[in-house]
């Protein structure tokens, strides 16, 4: 990851380390393509576990601006990029969301 960047802005990456390998092999096994085109969808259920997702879905290069205005967020952001499915803050959305996107399919 970006040591140099997240030292720089003070963010969180305790959480991202422990999920960077899960992320990985998330996106090697499964055709996540960007919404709604990928036949799989990835949600996070902690936003803060998604710096490897954004990396690997071509956002690495912004990391130096890391959560600042008009650079690439703390968390999940559908605006940011197709990538990302929801906003997403901290905790316990996933289930939800996933009942209603199955609903609704």
């Amino acid at each position: 990851m970006h040591y140099q960047s997240v030292s720089k802005t003070g963010v969180t990456i305790a959480s991202n380390l422990g999920v960077a390998e899960l992320t990985i092999a998330l996106h090697y096994v499964y055709d996540l393509g960007p919404y709604p085109i990928g036949p799989d969808s990835l949600l996070w259920d902690v936003g803060h576990q998604c710096y490897a997702h954004k990396m690997l879905t071509g956002r690495s290069a912004m990391f130096p601006t890391l959560r600042k205005k008009g650079s690439v967020s703390g968390f999940p952001n559908p605006e940011e990029s197709p990538y990302d499915l929801f906003a997403v803050g901290h905790a316990g959305t996933a289930i939800s969301t996933a009942v209603g996107m199955g609903s609704c399919q």
